[in-house]
């Protein structure tokens, strides 16, 4: 078993990962990324950038968003949010989003912390931590075509890597809370009646989400509570039992096969290692629910809170504690209003009264797909009059 010294090891490569590592190394950090997938690759996610992503992306350098802006992605204005009933509300943004399907997103991030001096290592696996004196001290990998070891000693470890993530789990934090919910997602052609508009279509059970990425391809979410899971198999027969969305998608003009990613609900209590030495970024941290939109941008905006967290321990030795405060000043609001609709989701009588009023009330709409989209903090969707006003 080898062994190697760095000042930051970063597992994951997905956005939140690339994005730190990225910000690490235009720092002058010396920076390794770990990643046991190999890219490009395909990704169970509704591929859609909220408009506050861009300002986001731009921020990791001109070049990289205008590399996604190249990439031939879709541009959607606004969501349009569909009742069990049928009766629908559109609620618009302040300006466009992105959607790309996440093989060309992903992999352009990774190139691009490549090129900005990380070094890249696809198909290599984090099994272990490493500690020193009670403090992370970097990782021990396998690669997966050969399952050669090697010990990667870092001044910080990074942990992006996802949902399922090994170093949360080995920091011991990962918790679950309802509603738990598992997705089926694909990408399908010539969809009937897709336009500029995110749709989000409530069932009972579940929701079905969807809007173009580009090239005339449609991505399509199927998220159903975890005991209803079995009915995942019956993707295209599922998705007929939504009133508006039956009979504008067919089987036959799939173009990537159904993926499936779950259940949701996991979160680390404290995104930093007891010991220090060790972070959480991205889904490692806390984890979305898609109906909102927010996974995307929760991993670029945390990755710019890690990496400031991360350059400041590097050049003065200071505690990485800051990360857990700024991420509940950036993400508090995000995530009572996230939750708050992850469980009216669940509890379809509601959505429909919800809709019923937004539809009598469209200035609501669209500060709620505004607050939703980052467009407007989230705070401007939680005061007592907005929530009046989407009941009564």
């Amino acid at each position: 078993m080898s062994a190697s010294r760095w000042d930051a090891v970063v597992v994951g490569a997905g956005p939140a990962g690339a994005a730190t590592a990225l910000l690490l190394a235009r720092a002058g950090a010396r920076v390794v990324m770990l990643d046991r997938a190999s890219f490009p690759r395909d990704k169970p996610c509704s591929e859609y950038l909220s408009p506050e992503s861009t300002r986001v992306l731009e921020r990791l350098g001109p070049d990289v968003l205008a590399t996604v802006a190249a990439a031939s992605p879709a541009r959607l204005t606004g969501m349009r949010v569909v009742a069990p009933s049928g009766a629908g509300v559109v609620g618009k943004f302040t300006t466009f989003s992105f959607a790309l399907p996440r093989s060309r997103f992903d992999t352009i991030l990774r190139n691009a912390a490549e090129a900005a001096g990380v070094e890249v290592r696809e198909r290599v696996k984090a099994e272990e931590l490493v500690y020193d004196a009670g403090s992370v001290a970097g990782v021990i990998a396998r690669e997966t075509g050969n399952g050669k070891r090697d010990t990667l000693r870092a001044r910080v470890v990074v942990g992006a890597d996802g949902l399922r993530s090994i170093v949360a789990r080995r920091l011991g934090r990962v918790h679950q809370t309802p509603p738990r919910r598992i997705a089926f997602t694909a990408h399908v052609r010539d969809v009937r009646d897709v336009t500029e508009f995110g749709e989000m279509h409530v069932g009972r059970p579940g929701y079905v989400g969807f809007g173009p990425i580009g090239e005339g391809v449609t991505t399509v979410a199927l998220v159903l509570p975890f005991a209803e899971a079995r009915r995942g198999a019956r993707f295209f027969a599922e998705l007929d039992r939504f009133p508006a969305v039956a009979g504008r998608f067919q089987a036959r003009h799939i173009v990537r096969r159904v993926l499936a990613t779950g259940p949701f609900a996991r979160w680390s209590r404290r995104p930093v290692a007891p010991g220090g030495g060790a972070l959480l970024v991205g889904d490692a941290a806390d984890f979305f629910d898609p109906f909102t939109g927010q996974g995307i941008y929760s991993a670029l905006r945390g990755a710019e809170l890690a990496a400031t967290a991360v350059v400041e321990s590097l050049a003065t030795g200071a505690s990485l504690d800051g990360y857990a405060r700024a991420r509940r000043r950036e993400f508090t609001g995000k995530w009572m209003l996230e939750r708050m609709i992850g469980l009216a989701v669940g509890w379809p009588a509601l959505i429909e009264r919800v809709v019923g009023r937004l539809a009598r009330r469209p200035h609501l709409a669209d500060l709620l797909v505004q607050a939703t989209g980052n467009c407007l903090p989230a705070r401007a969707a939680l005061t007592p009059r907005v929530i009046a006003g989407l009941l009564w």
